[in-house]
C-alpha cells in the first residue's frame, strides 16, 4: 500500500476508459490498457513497469468525459470504485462542478497529482485531429476554462495530452487546440 506521501491522483480526461486487460479486450492493443495497469490490473509485464506495486490507488482516480467503453473495463473501474463522470452527467451538472469535485478528490489523500488529457474528450465536430474520435465530446472553450480552474494549483504535478492526429487535424486546428489547453494550466 502506498502511503501518503508516495500516493499521486489523476484526472483521467478521455472519451475512453482505457482500463481494459488482456482477457476483456478484443481487439487486445495496449492502448486500451493504461488506466487498468496504473491501477494493478493486467499482464504483469505491464503492471509492474516501475515496481511491483500499482501506481495508483482507485479512489485517488477520476476519469472525466467517458462517452465509449466497453463491458469489462467498465466492470473493472465499477468493482474497483474509480468515479467516472460520464458526459450525460457532466451535461446535467455542469462541467464547473464536476471538475472541482473530480480534483477534491484526486488530491483528498494524494501528495499530488496529474491529468491525462486524451483529445478525443473534445467533440470531433469541432476538433477533428484525435486518434480515437467520438461525437459528443467537450468543447475546447469549455475545457479550457475547466483547466484554468487548475491554474496556479500548487498539487498539479504533471500534464500529459495524448492521441493527437497530424494526419487528420484540417489546418491544425487540434494543435492550436494543444496550445490554448496547455495555456489555460499553465497561464
Amino acid at each position: 500500500m502506498l502511503d501518503e506521501r508516495e500516493r499521486l491522483g489523476l484526472l483521467w480526461i478521455d472519451a475512453h476508459m482505457d482500463a481494459h486487460t488482456f482477457r476483456t479486450s478484443p481487439s487486445r492493443a495496449r492502448h486500451g490498457m493504461p488506466l487498468a495497469c496504473l491501477l494493478g490490473h493486467g499482464d504483469p509485464r505491464l503492471t509492474r513497469i516501475g515496481g511491483p506495486k500499482p501506481k495508483l490507488l482507485p479512489q485517488d482516480v477520476c476519469l472525466i468525459g467517458v462517452r465509449s467503453y466497453e463491458c469489462g473495463e467498465a466492470a473493472l473501474l465499477d468493482k474497483l470504485g474509480v468515479r467516472i463522470y460520464f458526459m450525460a452527467e457532466i451535461h446535467r451538472r455542469g462541467r464547473a462542478a464536476v471538475f472541482a469535485e473530480a480534483w477534491e478528490q484526486v488530491t483528498r489523500e494524494s501528495a499530488a497529482a496529474g491529468i491525462s488529457l486524451d483529445l478525443d474528450t473534445l467533440d470531433p465536430e469541432e476538433e477533428p485531429g484525435v486518434g480515437s474520435p467520438v461525437a459528443g465530446g467537450l468543447r475546447r472553450n469549455e475545457l479550457a476554462a475547466s483547466l484554468r480552474q487548475l491554474h496556479g494549483e500548487t498539487r498539479l504535478r504533471a500534464l500529459e495530452v495524448v492521441e493527437y492526429n497530424p494526419h487528420a487535424d484540417r489546418d491544425f486546428v487540434a494543435a492550436r487546440a494543444i496550445h490554448d489547453l496547455c495555456r489555460s494550466v499553465i497561464g
